[in-house]
């Protein structure tokens, strides 16, 4: 992965990212479950990279009015993606089969991974098979220019080669091919079979499949079989003259993601040449577009691998905490009335969340409720405070992004939910997506001296308490003014009653926040060339933007320290004369990071905002984002506090080098595992006196 450019390509960064989870797997410090786990996290990625990002690439490559110079770009970063996917499939193959495989034996439990078995589980693989499985299958020929030779998209298939029985005496006899669709929804991936010889057993259902094929195919001499897979483009936008339907036009595009286009043809390695071949053509898809793997495909189903151990083989979590000021007191608003308050998610509950809208719900000063959904959870509580405050009376608004990829259609069935109940709800536009993480409760004017008329909670995470419980976000509880007044002002232009985008306190993707950063940066400058202290920390999920690159290089220049703390994408290339002052950091660990914090020393005013957006060119140019100032300094040193053990990290984090690979921090100092001491940190935390005068602990 040479650079030759200043910036790393998107893509082949991203690769960068997933390789680092892939190496979290094959970390022999790590439980083993935990491993696995790593591995299907890893599997599911790169599944879904290929279905988005990939998918552009030929959409580039297949429109007329795309420049050659644009396609043989393409063309390029698809030949640099595949090439590092295969150096990736095959380092997960070997390591899967030659470490993991064995390591789940020497605990006592065997995943059979091959059509070998003991004799003690063949009468029962047969029956299983009839029983269970057999009544699910499709069996389906597979024949050049026919159309039921089809695959779906993210499904698992077996091709099969075979002969007709009654040609076994022609010498010339043709081979049929077939396909097999595995019914993933009907049966569990691995199907657990008796113990025998004092070890517990685990199937593939690919296996158990591929053993009774003389069953399927009666008439048959079965030569060989191969799992193969399809990834079929995922990526779409809309139009604006969509718009006065955006349901409709979300719900055609949805349902053309299932039939779209293949880009991507995953097959085991072993099948032969011909076969490959046949199978190319049959399904029209370019051979550039074929991607070899092992015997095992979708193996993000690792993640359902059952552990029959008997044995804990896998680092347990702790149970979210709960905060005694929330729990002592009768209500989450006087608490958040006298003072601002930061939430921990998951490190602490996301019931309080909940709590406050319900709340919010049963108070009678309360009279509207706006809230931003971008992906809320199945089933979700959030959604059903809501409609619990419809029903009491409040007038509640929901801004919904429906072009949320992969979510669109739950939330267009818990949009059509809430409308029902008597939400409004606002879609967003055609070409733009609401990321921001908003929600303001208001409240009806009071005589009474310093009761707030509006509380805010700004996240940097969805409103989803499934994803709580695994993505490391944080969310701020306030009733400044300023603040709640300006995003009062940001849910009028979403809902296009206000067209003032003037911005003082908060910063607003589109309106303000680049203009503001960069002049935050300058000033930064200004300090390192006057030989005064300079300091920024960015910590995000991406960084692409090429404009707020170039401020960050020339931020280094004029002798600003940077840190980065970057999850996933980084376009910055470190260790180059215009990035000399400037720090990697990737973290993966137990939680997905996924706070954003930006940090500006300011002359020793130490400015922190906590955001939604990531430094991507989508976040900052065509979606709503928000980045909320800190103004309370016991919770800005809060989150530095967390900052600086991320900072420290010499387990978990990774430094990245000027060629994208991934070295793992290590040093003389005490070990720090940041997430770890998160928690730690937090139990120790307390905060002044609260209103009544009486001292609260802050987390239990």
């Amino acid at each position: 992965m040479e650079n030759d450019r200043k910036y790393f390509k998107r893509d082949i960064s991203w690769l960068s990212f997933n390789y680092r989870v892939l190496m979290e797997a094959m970390d022999k410090t790590v439980p083993l479950f935990d491993r696995i786990k790593f591995l299907s996290i890893y599997h599911s990625n790169q599944e879904e990279f290929y279905r988005v990002r990939v998918s552009e690439y030929h959409q580039i490559l297949s429109d007329p009015a795309k420049s050659s110079e644009e396609k043989e770009q393409a063309e390029r970063t698809l030949g640099a993606i595949n090439e590092e996917v295969n150096r990736q499939v095959d380092i997960f193959n070997k390591f899967f089969f030659n470490e993991i495989i064995p390591e789940l034996e020497k605990n006592g439990m065997v995943l059979y991974h091959q059509e070998s078995i003991e004799e003690c589980h063949w009468n029962e693989v047969r029956r299983f098979f009839k029983e269970e499985i057999f009544p699910f299958l499709q069996p389906v020929l597979i024949l050049k220019n026919d159309i039921v030779s089809f695959l779906r998209d993210n499904r698992l298939y077996l091709a099969i080669k075979m002969y007709r029985k009654c040609d076994r005496n022609n010498p010339h006899r043709q081979p049929f091919y077939a396909q097999i669709k595995i019914p993933f929804s009907k049966v569990p991936r691995f199907i657990n079979l008796t113990p025998c010889n004092g070890k517990s057993y685990v199937m593939f259902i690919d296996d158990m499949i591929a053993l009774n094929l003389d069953i399927v195919f009666p008439g048959f001499d079965i030569d060989s079989h191969y799992a193969i897979r399809v990834s079929r483009d995922a990526d779409f936008s809309i139009e604006a003259k969509e718009g006065s339907n955006i349901v409709d036009a979300v719900r055609k595009r949805v349902k053309k993601r299932k039939i779209g286009n293949a880009n991507r043809l995953v097959y085991d390695g072993s099948m032969p040449g011909d076969m490959r071949e046949y199978i190319c053509e049959a399904y029209d898809i370019p051979h550039d577009q074929c991607i070899r793997s092992g015997r095992y495909l979708n193996l993000e189903d690792l993640s359902k691998l059952p552990n029959l151990t008997g044995k804990i083989l896998n680092e347990p979590l702790p149970s979210p905490m709960r905060l005694p000021i929330f729990d002592n007191a009768q209500s989450m608003f006087e608490v958040i009335r006298h003072q601002d308050f930061l939430i921990h998610f998951p490190y602490q509950s996301f019931d309080y969340l909940t709590r406050f809208l319900t709340e919010a719900a049963d108070n009678p000063a309360v009279t509207d409720i706006k809230l931003t959904q971008y992906r809320v959870a199945e089933n979700s509580e959030v959604i059903d405070r809501l409609l619990y405050a419809a029903q009491k009376g409040k007038q509640v608004t929901v801004y919904v992004e429906i072009k949320a990829r992969f979510d669109e259609e739950n939330n267009i069935v818990t949009s059509e939910r809430m409308r029902e109940s008597g939400i409004r709800i606002v879609y967003s536009t055609p070409g733009l997506k609401v990321h921001a993480k908003a929600l303001l409760v208001k409240c009806a004017a009071s005589n009474q001296k310093g009761n707030p008329q509006a509380y805010a909670f700004l996240s940097t995470g969805n409103f989803n308490e499934d994803t709580a419980q695994i993505y490391s976000d944080m969310g701020l509880f306030t009733v400044n003014r300023e603040i709640t007044a300006e995003l009062d002002k940001l849910f009028s232009i979403l809902d296009g009653s206000s067209t003032d985008r003037y911005f003082k306190t908060l910063l607003v993707a589109q309106f303000n926040m680049v203009d503001v950063l960069k002049q935050k940066i300058r000033f930064e400058m200004e300090e390192a060339r006057q030989g005064r202290k300079a300091h920024i920390i960015l910590k995000m999920n991406g960084l692409h933007d090429t404009g707020m690159i170039d401020a960050l290089y020339d931020a280094s220049e004029a002798g600003v320290q940077i840190d980065l703390i970057v999850r996933g994408i980084n376009c910055l290339v470190p260790n180059q004369p215009y990035s000399r002052n400037i720090r990697m950091v990737r973290i993966i660990d137990s939680y997905l990071e996924h706070t954003r914090i930006w940090y500006f020393y300011a002359a020793g005013h130490e400015e922190v905002y906590l955001s939604s957006a990531d430094w991507m060119r989508r976040n900052l140019n065509r979606r709503i984002e928000t980045a909320v100032p800190i103004f309370d300094q016991r919770i800005k040193n809060e989150i530095l506090s967390i900052i600086d053990l991320q900072l420290h990290d010499n387990v978990k984090a990774c430094s990245i080098d000027e060629n994208l690979n991934n070295h793992y921090i290590r040093n003389d100092e005490p070990e720090i595992r940041s997430q770890r001491r998160c928690f730690q940190r937090l139990k120790e935390y307390s905060i002044p006196d609260t209103p009544t005068g009486m001292p609260e602990i802050f987390i239990s």
